[in-house]
Formats: C-alpha cells, structure tokens, sequence
C-alpha cells in the first residue's frame, strides 16, 4: 500500500505523538509498504525531502507551548500526491494536517484513520477559561472529527471509553502504539552504568528513579518533587524539557531536593538513562496510552505511578510495578522499592517481559490490517 501518514508533530519536538508517528513509519516501511509522511516545519517554507513533505507554518506558542500551524499560503502538495496515488490517508493531530487530508480525502476518493493521541480534557486550561465549557467544546468537536473520518484507532481501552461516551461517528479500533524494543533491550555493563551515573553526580550504590518525559503542567511533575526531598542512598533524575522546567526547578530548590534535571536528550542516551536507574516513576493522570511507561518496562525498571484504566494489561500492580490512588500511597510506593533490592529485580524480570506486547513490528502489523479493511469498505 502507498500510505500518507500526516501529523502536525514531528522532529525537533518530542512528545507522545512524535514517537508513534515514527516508530508506525518505521514499522510500515519494514513491511514493506510505500509510506510517506506529511508534517509541519519550523518555518513558512514548504519542501520535500526523504520521504517527508514539509508544510510551511508559524507559531502557535500561545496556544500550546512548542505547537505551530499551517500557513495559509502553504502547499498541500496536490499535485505531486496526486502522481504517487497514496491508497490511505491517516491522521494524528486534529488541528493543521486534518483540515490537509479532509482535502485530500476528497480528492482522491480513499479512506482516512485518524488515532486519537491526546486526552483533550486533561488540556483546557490551554484554550477555555471554563474546565467546564472547555471539555463541551472537547467532546463538540472530537464528534466534528469523527463525522469526517473513516475509522479511529485510540491507543488504549481507557480512550476508547471516552470516545463512546462522546458518541463518535466511526468505528473505534484498540492498537497500542508500539516502540523500537531493542533499543532498551540490552543491559548496560557495570562500567556503562558507573558512567552514567557519574556523568550526572550520581553514586553507584545510590537507588535512582527516572521520571522521563515533556515538562508540562499535565505530567504532574511537582508531585514527584516533594516525594523525592534530599534523602541519602537514593535519587531522582528528570530527562526531558518542557514550559514549565524553570518553575519545578525553582520548586525543587524550595524543597532542598537534589533531583537532577538532564534537559532534552538524544534517543540513545535517554535508553542509557533508563538502563542506568532502577525504577521508574510518575504522576501524570492525562495519558493516553504513556510509552514512557513501555519503555521504562523495556529497560527492566519497575514501574511506580497512579492507578489508571490506560495501564491496564500494561502495570501489574505487585508485579511489575506499583500502582497509588493518591499522592501519601504514591510516597510509599517510593519507599518500598527503595527499600527492597529483592523486589526490585523480581519486578525488573517482570518488566521485561511485560513489555514483548508492545514492539513496532505488532503495532505496524495491526494498523496495516485496519488500513486494508477501510480500503475495502471503501471500494463497497
């Protein structure tokens, strides 16, 4: 199949959505499809280039930290698309590149999936005053969507659930989102670890948790900060970057802890950070499906978070991981794994095996199933 993958998110950004996008590429090149994808760039120019097509944009900072939208004068690339002859269309944002593929849906009479990656919900504070009037509009316009597409994946049960309380126009399809395992797959020699640690100012005999992830008020960050107040024998270590970085640092010198905040890293060097730690955490309650929690998984790292429909099958509680309904239980989840070196690598062999379920090669297969069963509706 000649697919067009569109999402307004993509390099140089990190988040959620990036990863998905690149690892379902990556998956459906493997099986052998022509894929292309159509996004965003960071200026007004519009371009092609190794597969990708470069929509012209600006910022849309004060709408969303790191968001941009398409330019009015950008090319949609009509008549280049229109020579390759894409056989599908599939979204992942709903803003900039869906109003493209509704274009191109219309164009060349063929099918559009959409994934569903963000909780809106967890959100308004972005665009309404009103949490209230917020999710109405939320739940208004995801149906708006739904009317106009062909099929739905959501990345877990948890969204499903959502999307039939909204009462969607299309048929909702359940399909992980899956990452590159094998990029967590091998532990780290003793000396690798040393390094790491070392190149943070982090002990060897320390017990290190990562919290890994975009900075943003939704991941509940602060909450992991107070937990984690200067303590001897363990230690907290925050990858990634975000609007609200400058705040919880400040926060954390408040609290006299000594949580060490990498800023953004390269993907190789984020896997290291992984394999370094010895268990991982958050307390994010906005996810929709959380590969950070799969990843961490792949790196053999229990798993410490709140109790949450969307890690059902994904965190077995005392098993894999250990789950909190609130912030003193989250506490003590901290103190437990700390505590226990056994139960740390019972849940670390666990981990492992927890996460075979969620490989780019899975993914890729199911999505390309659901792609061939809406182009033969379609062709019906």
């Amino acid at each position: 199949m000649r697919i067009l993958l569109l999402s307004d998110w993509y390099h140089p950004a990190v988040n959620g959505v990036v990863v998905s996008v690149e690892n379902l590429r990556k998956g459906l090149l493997a099986l052998g499809h022509d894929v292309r994808l159509m996004t965003l760039s960071q200026d007004r120019r519009s371009y092609y280039e190794d597969g990708i097509y470069w929509i012209g944009s600006h910022d849309a900072g004060l709408i969303y930290p790191g968001a941009r939208l398409r330019s009015p004068a950008a090319t949609a690339f009509s008549d280049e698309l229109a020579y390759w002859a894409p056989d599908i269309l599939h979204t992942n944002c709903e803003f900039s590149t869906f109003y493209i593929a509704l274009h191109l849906k219309k164009l060349f009479g063929i099918p559009l999936i959409h994934t569903y990656h963000t909780m809106y919900e967890d959100y308004t504070q972005y665009f309404s005053p009103s949490k209230a009037v917020g999710k109405a509009a939320v739940r208004f316009y995801t149906r708006f969507v739904s009317e106009r597409i062909d099929g739905i994946i959501a990345p877990t049960e948890k969204v499903r659930t959502l999307l039939e309380e909204y009462a969607i126009a299309c048929p909702i399809s359940v399909i992980p989102s899956g990452i590159d395992l094998s990029r967590y797959a091998e532990p780290l020699s003793d000396d690798e670890r040393r390094a790491v640690r070392s190149r943070y100012g982090i002990g060897d005999d320390e017990v290190l948790f990562i919290f890994c992830g975009r900075l943003a008020a939704e991941k509940n960050v602060e909450t992991i900060l107070r937990i984690f107040r200067r303590r001897k024998g363990r230690r907290l270590l925050v990858v990634g970057d975000g609007p609200v970085r400058k705040t919880i640092e400040a926060l954390r010198d408040g609290l006299g802890s000594d949580a060490v905040f990498t800023g953004m890293l390269q993907p190789d060097e984020v896997s290291r950070c992984y394999r370094a730690s010895d268990a991982f955490i958050s307390a994010s309650r906005s996810e929709t499906q959380g590969l950070t929690f799969i990843e961490a998984l792949a790196s053999a790292l229990p798993v410490i978070a709140f109790r949450d429909p969307v890690l059902c099958g994904v965190v077995e509680d005392g098993l894999n991981g250990l789950l909190a309904d609130d912030d003193e239980e989250l506490a003590k989840a901290v103190e437990r794994l700390e505590g226990d070196e056994g139960l740390r690598r019972s849940m670390a062999t666990q981990a492992r095996r927890g996460a075979h379920a969620f490989g780019i090669e899975a993914f890729a297969s199911k999505v390309a199933d659901l792609y061939a069963e809406a182009r033969t509706d379609t062709r019906t």
